[in-house]
């Protein structure tokens, strides 16, 4: 999609998916990208391949401070919102979870009424829950077994009802375990680099629960490309306050992922550790993505390809760190 002549905010455009996302708009020709990020998830060892680039702008703030957001939505045409409180910080930090996700989205919101701007908003799988024996459409009753479930599922409430009510020219694009470069590897949120982290470093993957949940792994570089994708169909008015799945067709369970990460990069005799299984956690979040692949949407590589590029850069910042 050619950007030429737009100016992007990316919120959240230092974390992980934002970063990828802002560095798409800068190759897409934007005029100028202008990333806003807190650093509580992003980071910018993310985004200094860009100092220099005069087209870039970092901007250190909150999508939680209305008075901070408004100038920036202001002097933007095309907002991707991807700021978010992580799944894991709902358990831990709930108030952070419900005022960054459901408030941080009211207040983009709030910014673009009354005019003519487009946004892509990030939400996610969790906002429905688990499914046994259907894929689950977009409409698919929502039955959280989070708290961040609940806060992103209001959030699309509110996008959805200002595209309806305020003729807000917005999307909802919903991510379903997303992985690639730039992913933290060192936490608890992203299974595949997490894997990969402990495996290179000769540490045993640790499975929390049976090894039996299922995840649908989306590289990085597609999820921004169903983020274009939405966005042009904003542009041609035939995606305004849709909510679309994406996800690629790679299903895979979480002790096969374990076993083929120890099988392609770890030592002789490696096995898989078991931990008790977190509560809450979806254990089928299978989405069904009819909807965006009637859009064009298309995996771009394979999952072992996306898998291997993945290992690359993790392998290269433990490098970095040593």
């Amino acid at each position: 999609m050619d950007l030429k002549g737009s100016h992007v905010l990316v919120t959240g455009g230092a974390g992980f998916i934002g970063s990828h996302l802002v560095d798409a708009c800068l190759q897409q020709g934007a005029d100028d990208v202008v990333a806003l990020d807190n650093f509580v998830n992003g980071s910018m060892k993310n985004i200094r391949h860009l100092r220099g680039n005069r087209r870039f702008r970092l901007e250190s703030g909150d999508v939680r401070d209305i008075d901070t957001l408004r100038p920036l939505v202001d002097g933007a045409d095309i907002i991707f919102n991807e700021a978010a409180s992580k799944l894991v910080v709902s358990r831990t930090r709930p108030r952070i979870d419900m005022d960054t996700n459901i408030r941080g989205a009211f207040n983009v919101l709030e910014c673009m009424k009354g005019t003519n701007k487009l946004m892509v908003h990030a939400s996610t799988g969790s906002v429905l829950g688990n499914t046994e024996d259907v894929a689950m459409r977009e409409d698919h009753p929502q039955n959280p077994t989070t708290l961040y479930g609940i806060s992103k599922g209001t959030a699309e409430r509110y996008v959805r009802f200002y595209a309806e009510e305020f003729g807000v020219r917005s999307c909802i694009v919903r991510y379903f375990h997303v992985f690639g470069p730039r992913q933290e590897y060192g936490g608890e949120a992203g299974v595949v680099s997490i894997f990969l982290g402990r495996v290179l470093k000769g540490r045993s993957p640790v499975i929390f629960g049976t090894g039996e949940q299922i995840r649908c792994l989306t590289y990085v570089r597609d999820d921004v490309a169903a983020n274009f994708l939405l966005l042009d169909g904003l542009v041609k008015g035939n995606t305004t306050g849709e909510v679309f799945n994406c996800a690629s067709h790679t299903r895979i369970s979480v002790l096969a992922l374990a076993e083929m990460i120890i099988r392609k990069y770890g030592p002789a005799g490696m096995k898989p550790e078991f931990g008790p299984a977190r509560p809450g956690e979806n254990l089928r979040p299978i989405p069904d993505t009819t909807k965006i692949e009637a859009m064009g949407f298309r995996e771009s590589l394979t999952f072992e390809e996306g898998l291997d590029l993945t290992k690359d850069w993790v392998r290269n910042d433990l490098d970095d760190r040593s």
